[in-house]
């Protein structure tokens, strides 16, 4: 089984891009916005709502309730 470095922080930029910083130094961006066609993260399109983003527990989460996997989050970013 693969593992994963522990997401540390989470903040948004440039649109629905995320700045993501795992462990003490590695930093990735994630654009977030081709989720946003699924209706359980519609509401996300008020960019307001998109930067109520934060992590717990090693993983995202908005304070409208949704959340995303964070294996897929690490895998499908580029390093920053």
């Amino acid at each position: 089984m693969k593992t994963y470095p522990v997401l540390k922080s989470v903040t948004p930029i440039d649109g629905y891009k995320l700045l993501l910083i795992y462990g003490e130094h590695e930093r990735r961006i994630y654009n977030f916005e081709p989720n946003l066609k699924h209706k359980y993260y519609s509401s996300l399109t008020d960019v307001k709502l998109f930067k109520k983003v934060s992590v717990i527990d090693g993983e995202i989460f908005w304070a409208t309730g949704q959340d995303f996997c964070p294996h897929t989050l690490y895998e499908l970013s580029v390093s920053a």
